[in-house]
């Protein structure tokens, strides 16, 4: 039988978190039926962020005991896919098949998250400059991003090194769908992670007081501390800081990527077509 691997590749701040703590916690569920996630190496929860350094004896080593399966994933993998050249020619010595799989989100949705993970990650580098961002408003933060970000040569060069399976690309609101379709149905799997343990997004509104409060220096970091800790109790709740003109402008920005994703995908990113099946 031809073995598979499965290599779920993002992008950030879509779901990835909750995917990969599913398939960590039900491992012995997913044994049963042969597939296996193998064990993160380090505190993250995906077990591929080192995919780049993959050996013959590691391959062979997830696949021991009957397994036909294998399922890695890791987000940062998404804008790499140089990363994915070893594999790639361990795949074509043995006739292995590799699924690509990546989740999207609409872009303007992406950039606040992004922004948000920016504020986590360097939460103690901004409050020591007082200069969050590198004193970059939230438009020029999200003017450098649009430079650099290429979702669809991404994609595009991910399935250039896997080209006999077409790349499967959805929703982050679909990973369940995705992964029943691609794993089946496994009636012993636990679907439910708590919100706090999937990595959630600090509101906008959240994000722009505590930049504002940065920069006045005369509040001391302690009320700023206490401001950063209280935005982790916070998001759920609705967000004034996701503002239609910041939304727009994002969602323009944006515009082609969406069109050659559509084209070459499949797959409709745009907010405003998400936005019309969440209301139908």
């Amino acid at each position: 039988m031809t073995r598979r691997i499965i290599l779920h590749i993002g992008s950030p701040k879509c779901g990835s978190t909750y995917l990969q703590k599913v398939l960590s916690q039900n491992a012995e569920a997913l044994g049963s039926v042969g597939i296996r996630y193998p064990a993160p190496a380090a505190t993250h929860p995906g077990n591929a962020g080192d995919l780049q350094t993959i050996t013959r004896e590691r391959l062979e080593s997830y696949f021991a005991g009957g397994i036909e399966t294998v399922v890695l994933s890791h987000e940062d993998l998404y804008s790499l896919p140089g990363r994915g050249d070893a594999l790639a020619a361990l795949a074509a010595e043995d006739g292995a098949e590799v699924q690509i799989v990546a989740f999207l989100r609409p872009f303007s949705e992406f950039l606040y998250g992004d922004y948000s993970q920016f504020m986590k990650q360097h939460f103690e580098q901004f409050l020591a400059t007082r200069n969050p961002y590198d004193g970059r408003s939230f438009r020029e933060f999200c003017e450098r991003r649009v430079k650099t970000l290429n979702p669809a040569q991404f994609l595009r060069n991910w399935q250039k090194r896997f080209p006999s399976v077409p790349l499967a690309l959805d929703s982050h609101r679909a990973i369940r769908p995705v992964l029943e379709r691609l794993l089946g149905e496994i009636p012993a799997m636990d679907w439910t992670v708590r919100r706090h343990e999937t990595n959630p997004s600090l509101r906008m509104e959240d994000c722009d007081r505590i930049v504002a409060a940065m920069r006045d220096l005369d509040r001391n970091a302690k009320d700023i501390r206490d401001m950063f800790r209280t935005a982790f109790h916070m998001t759920a709740e609705p967000d004034a800081g996701k503002t239609e003109a910041r939304t727009a402008w994002i969602e323009a920005a944006f515009a082609r990527q969406n069109a050659a994703i559509l084209d070459e995908f499949g797959y409709d990113n745009r907010l405003a077509r998400q936005a019309r099946e969440k209301c139908g």
